[in-house]
């Protein structure tokens, strides 16, 4: 889980030792001594060394991902429900999770691990959808989402799975030099970029375009694209948008758990700009960004108030720069828990499904039940968060 940082990675198998058989328990072994003319037999267990497989039941809206599950161990994500016998992990995703489209019962094997997985948040998916997972009691072995207190953490940063600022080698993206280039590229008179596609499908998408437009109404200007604004982005969206100081990472529910997405890691800061935040709560942006590396909303009093300071940083280039302290050296694990080095991989997402698997069929210490899906999806979530009633400037605790 994400609330344990200092994860060290157990070594894992990555081939077959050849002299062990697929499914090789309790072979007889024949042993003699000089002293004995008799042969002894003794029985022995080995163990299945053979690659696991998680199936997908069917591809997350149509998508087949390919997965590096280098340094987490020898599994095979597959699409083929032919699979389904041999699966040791069964992922149904949320819009696949009615009693009409799970696989057959009678087919469900006892030492398989039955995933819900969502990257959607509670409002799109309950609201919006109007679905509910009260038929699932007991049905469940695992959560994985983007919530920290799902069996298997995954978080939106995980999906931008090469080289870069949080993945795999990640150290050439930290230095005094990396700092300087991307402040020497904040050139365009336009302060702020957005870009949006969710025009009000969602409450929260509804929410976010009154407090923008009252930004903008106080004076900030603004590059807006996307579908809602009949502008697509240039062919290289990374060196557009590293012009502009900051990127409005306004997410489209309002308090949901932990649900930061790509406007946050890959829109803003892959990108060299400095997000300002609006959706998740506080508490939940702190244990996930970098420390130092947001400005939030909710701290100003009105939408004013965050466009004056905006403003100050554009006119202080050493306030301005401060943002971006999170970048002059490679931070640590213990300062932030989502990097990734050369020869390491965190423990979110599916690297961190493959090494439980491994564990599980290894040691046997592995076993969970979901008792209501329903409660902890829907009902453990903030109430604003599953709300059709909140107002732009609503107060909670």
């Amino acid at each position: 889980m994400f609330d344990e940082p200092a994860f060290t990675p157990l070594v894992y198998p990555r081939k077959k030792v050849s002299a062990y058989h697929d499914n090789a328990v309790n072979k007889e072994v024949i042993s003699t001594t000089e002293s004995s003319t008799t042969k002894s037999t003794t029985t022995v267990e080995l163990q299945d060394l053979s690659p696991i497989y998680i199936l997908f039941w069917i591809p997350p809206f149509g998508s087949k991902t390919q997965y590096n599950l280098d340094k987490c161990g020898d599994c095979i994500v597959t699409y083929n429900q032919n699979d389904l016998d041999r699966a040791e992990a069964v992922v149904l995703h949320f819009t696949e999770a009615t009693e009409q489209r799970i696989p057959d019962k009678s087919r469900r094997k006892p030492n398989q691990m039955f995933t819900f997985y969502s990257m959607e948040n509670p409002w799109s998916v309950s609201v919006l959808r109007g679905m509910s997972f009260k038929v699932f009691d007991n049905y469940f072995n695992w959560t994985m989402s983007f919530r920290r207190d799902s069996n298997i953490f995954y978080p939106y940063v995980v999906w931008f799975e090469e080289d870069g600022l949080f993945n795999g080698d990640t150290s050439k993206h930290y230095s005094e030099q990396v700092v300087k280039d991307i402040l020497s590229k904040k050139q365009s008179d336009i302060l702020a970029y957005w870009l949006v596609s969710n025009c009000g499908f969602t409450h929260g998408a509804k929410i976010r375009k009154v407090l923008v437009e009252e930004m903008e109404s106080a004076g900030l200007t603004i590059d807006k694209r996307g579908a809602c604004f009949g502008k697509s982005v240039p062919q290289d969206p990374q060196a557009f948008a590293e012009k502009f100081k900051f990127y409005l990472a306004f997410e489209n529910g309002v308090h949901c758990r932990d649900y930061v997405t790509e406007k946050f890691w890959s829109n803003a800061l892959k990108a060299g700009l400095v997000p300002v935040v609006w959706g998740p709560k506080r508490k939940d942006i702190e244990a996930l960004a970098p420390k130092g590396s947001f400005i939030f909303y909710e701290d100003f009093n009105s939408s004013a108030d965050l466009v004056k300071y905006l403003q100050y940083l554009n006119a202080n280039d050493t306030a301005y720069a401060e943002y971006f302290n999170w970048r002059l050296k490679q931070p640590t694990i213990e300062e932030f828990p989502l990097i990734e080095y050369k020869g390491y991989r965190r423990n979110t997402g599916m690297c961190q499904m493959c090494r439980l698997l491994w564990q599980k069929r290894l040691y046997n210490n592995v076993s969970n039940v979901v008792a209501s899906l329903e409660d902890w999806w829907k009902n453990s979530d903030n109430p604003e968060c599953l709300s059709s009633s909140v107002k732009p400037h609503d107060k909670f605790k």
